[in-house]
């Protein structure tokens, strides 16, 4: 071989290696695992009941409930003890009776087991309870990040991220009684827990579940679960498990998420009367900042057996926006890996709500939209309408859910970042629940609480105070929803990010 081919020949593969090297530090920047478990616990200070100058809690309407859940407890000395992170907060409500509510949060992890927030009346009084058992077979580590829902019966499920030495998978356990440790079931084989994810073992991330009827056996509940697999760009991928425990034998791609160090914040919806299941997500199209964006949306009918949608079976592109993720971070303290899309179904119609990150062109602010489809007559989805949720102001970790009333009344929760507070140099948040009686086309806004950051900008990238989700859902005509905010407002003795948890019920 001559020594010019040679030497053409070591410049490609080593043009190779370095693109193979920046391609894997992409993805190592898009997981968000591991999750930011940082105690930020700190002293009060007068400025936490008033931020900015202005009153941390507003009168609400008399129908929007809202509790600390630390506070709210049925141990009363826990508001003066707990300083765990109990940031990135979900939610499930048992659909067979409402007083029964569950919600995760990074607030302890696995030694023996893990803890759940647990109310049985509604959302009025909590329990911390240290129940749900480490995946046999599993070292005890995490959980990472944990996601749950209730089927129809009664039966609650929930998933969880775990680094064990083997890798970093999902595993998905089933109870009927979450207070109570034996309980809690898992799929196991030869004494060892079944992944959830039945590709990419030991390179899952950000699963996210919801449960819902299967449409060929409507007494059977499926546990869908939708994950990151980062053996491909990273692959969006949907498992499927029947049954209790939760034995995974369906696990179909659904599309592709990748580029730009940015997390495709994969999302499901399930419509109740169809049964069809949806998985939303984000591709970066061009780097820099802000990142061009485009978002994607797939449907199930057939109980996750396969996916298409307009007769593309990995996704129907819906719109490119620009947008600020993951850094800077969102507040100075929270970077985006995942925090900027949501979507839900109209449980009296059908139609589906997209909400996405879209940064204004006009003012370079990081905003959200709401877009609205619906049926195209050929058994696929037209975009009808979009319009912005929230005005002028840096708006992040979206949940969107729609009440099943006769105005089909939509609430999107979401987090505004209102600047460095001049007096503490704490960053400054807001958190809101919007409602809209139009389609989207308008809302009200209620907030829920103003509050100083319980830290600073701590010089990492993958800080994230709040966490990289917050959830609302609707059960009938309430809304029931949790979020991330400082508890010294509702009676803490010291500033801590908590789960905040609030209900309204809405008029037909």
């Amino acid at each position: 071989m001559n020594r010019l081919l040679m030497a053409t020949l070591a410049l490609l593969l080593g043009s190779l290696g370095v693109s193979l090297a920046a391609a894997q530090d992409d993805k190592d920047q898009a997981r968000d695992y591991p999750p930011d478990l940082t105690e930020t616990a700190r002293p009060a200070l007068p400025d936490d009941l008033f931020p900015g100058g202005e009153p941390a809690l507003v009168p609400l309407p008399g129908s929007i409930s809202i509790f600390d859940v630390v506070v709210s407890n049925t141990n009363s000395n826990l508001k003066n003890t707990n300083t765990t992170a109990n940031s990135e907060p979900s939610i499930a409500i048992d659909p067979a009776n409402t007083n029964n509510i569950v919600i995760l949060a990074f607030s302890g992890g696995w030694g023996a087991t893990a803890p759940a927030w647990y109310s049985s009346n509604g959302g009025s009084t909590w329990t911390l309870e240290h129940t749900i058992p480490n995946p046999p077979g599993l070292a005890e580590n995490c959980p990472c990040d944990q996601d749950p829902d209730y089927g129809i019966n009664g039966r609650l499920s929930a998933t969880f991220l775990h680094n064990d030495p083997s890798g970093i998978d999902a595993y998905s356990s089933t109870t009927w009684d979450p207070t109570t440790e034996s309980a809690w079931t898992w799929f196991v084989e030869g004494g060892v827990t079944q992944t959830t994810n039945q590709q990419g073992i030991g390179n899952a991330d950000q699963p996210w579940l919801l449960v819902n009827k299967d449409p060929k056996n409507t007494t059977q509940s499926n546990v869908y679960v939708a994950y990151d697999n980062f053996d491909g760009a990273p692959d969006m991928r949907v498992a499927v498990a029947p049954g209790n425990p939760p034995d995974f034998t369906t696990d179909q791609l659904v599309g592709y998420g990748g580029g730009c160090g940015m997390n495709p914040g994969l999302r499901l919806a399930k419509d109740i009367n169809s049964l069809a299941i949806y998985a939303m997500w984000q591709v970066c199209a061009a780097g820099g900042t802000p990142k061009t964006v485009d978002f994607y949306l797939n449907r199930s009918t057939d109980g996750g057996q396969t996916w298409s949608l307009n007769g593309s079976s990995t996704g129907l592109w819906l719109v490119e926006t620009q947008s600020t993720q993951p850094t800077p971070k969102f507040g100075t303290v929270n970077a985006l890996l995942g925090g900027v899309d949501h979507v839900a179904v109209d449980p009296n119609n059908g139609d589906v709500y997209v909400v996405y990150g879209n940064r204004d062109s006009s003012t370079g602010i990081d905003r959200l939209s709401i877009a609205r489809l619906s049926s195209n007559g050929s058994g696929g989805l037209k975009w009808v309408s979009s319009h912005f949720v929230v005005g002028q102001a840096e708006t992040a970790l979206p949940s969107v859910a729609i009440a099943k009333n006769s105005k089909g009344t939509i609430g999107v929760l979401y987090t505004n970042f209102d600047g460095i507070d001049s007096k503490t140099g704490l960053p400054q948040f807001s958190t809101f629940l919007a409602i809209s009686d139009d389609h989207g086309k308008s809302f009200a806004y209620n907030r829920l609480e103003k509050f100083l950051s319980t830290t600073k900008d701590n010089g990492n990238s993958r800080q994230r105070v709040l966490g990289d989700y917050q959830q609302l859902k609707a059960v009938g005509s309430t809304f029931y929803g949790v979020f991330a905010g400082n508890g010294v407002p509702f009676g803490r003795p010291f500033a801590n990010i908590d789960p905040i948890f609030f209900k309204t019920t809405v008029s037909d």
